[in-house]
C-alpha cells in the first residue's frame, strides 16, 4: 500500500477497570461520655481500615494494568 493513499491508524487505549473506591471522609460523631470517646475511637480505627484497604486495592489494580500497558 502506498503511503500516501493509507490513513494513519488511530490508537485505541485500553480503559483501565478497576474497582471503585468510597472517597475516605471525616465523620462526625458527638462524645459527651467515655463510652462515646471509645465508640468514636472504634468506628474511626474501622473507617480507616476499610480506607486503606480500598485504597491498595485500587494502587495495586492501577500497578497491573501499568505493567500490561509496558508488554
Amino acid at each position: 500500500m502506498l503511503a500516501a493513499c493509507s490513513t494513519t491508524p488511530k490508537i485505541i487505549k485500553q480503559p483501565i477497570l478497576c474497582p471503585q473506591v468510597a472517597e475516605c471522609a471525616p465523620f462526625t460523631v458527638t462524645i459527651k461520655t467515655n463510652g462515646d470517646l471509645a465508640n468514636a475511637y472504634l468506628q474511626s480505627q474501622q473507617k480507616l481500615s476499610v480506607c486503606i484497604v480500598e485504597n491498595q486495592a485500587l494502587k495495586k489494580c492501577i500497578d497491573e494494568f501499568n505493567q500490561q500497558e509496558k508488554q
